[in-house]
């Protein structure tokens, strides 16, 4: 009986302070998503953040960069497939490209960015992200409107949590 009260006290104690450890020093570079942790200071550009949230999807690469946000009810496909027979006989490729007007709006700190990927990747320092949140239900994007219609991907960075005391 004894032995098991010094065992649950031993575990009590280092489960506390592994708790201090983590959260006197947990980098605000680290958001938590499906219960694992993301570093998006580790990541190059805003569309490697972006690729690793649910239901975004990418097309493009640096200046051309489209992003559209699956499952969000717009009236117009957000991709084009196109689909080309190799001259040579091999196998056929298929292109995706979103379309231009259905990039979803982009919000960094609470101010309306754009609907554009490229211009919200001039405003976004990725390494100063803290997290990012997708917002595609009508119920989510219907205080912003027009601009809202093909969803809202919603980015705090580390000035705008310091701002909004959080």
């Amino acid at each position: 009986m004894l032995k098991s009260n010094v065992m649950r006290f031993r575990l009590l104690t280092l489960l506390a302070i592994c708790a201090f450890v983590f959260s006197s020093c947990g980098s605000s570079q680290y958001a938590s998503k499906n219960g694992r942790q993301i570093n998006y200071g580790a990541m190059s550009s805003l569309a490697d953040a972006l690729r690793l949230q649910s239901g975004v999807q990418i097309v493009g690469s640096a200046h051309n960069t489209k992003v559209a946000i699956r499952g969000v009810n717009t009236s117009k496909s957000s991709t084009s497939e196109t689909f080309t027979a190799s001259p040579t006989g091999g196998p056929v490729q298929r292109q995706t490209t979103v379309l231009t007007d259905v990039e979803p709006l982009f919000l960094v700190d609470g101010t309306i960015v754009g609907n554009s990927y490229n211009q919200a990747s001039r405003v976004v320092n990725v390494q100063d992200i803290v997290a990012i949140k997708v917002l595609k239900s009508y119920a989510e994007t219907n205080s912003f409107g027009e601009q809202g219609k093909n969803g809202v991907i919603k980015i705090t960075t580390q000035q705008g949590q310091q701002s909004h005391g959080k």
